[in-house]
């Protein structure tokens, strides 16, 4: 077979190796949870778990808040995480749990997130502990599996 048909081959075998990344991509930007109106609860359980914390940090802080937009995104819209478009009505819900911070901030601090979460050990490791407080408080209450 000459050279400009082995292209042929070639080309079967990036269109499949595209098909997969597709469908890896798919499975990774799905949601765990979709209805955006349990955030306020998740927030309310993120606050309970800074509280039982020793030397609980300061609620409102602007890392704390980043904290929590981590985990809602990877929770509602993971693929906002690695550069993907807001889904639509998750930043109006964020507007209300954080009614004195304007939705513009609130989109500065959601394209801070993933660097902060790649730079900084001690971001991930609350990260970790808070995404897993959340998801077990979650997994009680009936409202995840």
């Amino acid at each position: 077979m000459g050279k400009e048909f082995s292209s042929i081959i070639e080309l079967r075998t990036i269109r499949e190796q595209k098909s997969r990344l597709s469908e890896r991509e798919n499975e990774l930007s799905s949601p765990i949870l979709s209805d955006i109106y349990l955030l306020p609860e998740i927030y309310s359980l993120f606050c309970d778990a800074l509280e039982e914390r020793d030397c609980a940090p300061k609620i409102d802080s602007v890392y704390q808040r980043k904290k929590f937009l981590f985990i809602s995104l990877f929770l509602f819209a993971p693929s906002v995480l690695a550069g993907g478009r807001l889904p639509n009505g998750i930043r109006a819900e964020l507007s209300k749990i954080f009614p004195d911070v304007s939705p513009c901030v609130i989109s500065n601090n959601i394209s801070d997130v993933s660097f902060i979460y790649q730079q900084y050990k001690d971001f991930r490791q609350d990260i970790e502990y808070f995404y897993n407080q959340i998801v077990e408080r979650l997994k009680v209450k009936g409202l995840i599996k």
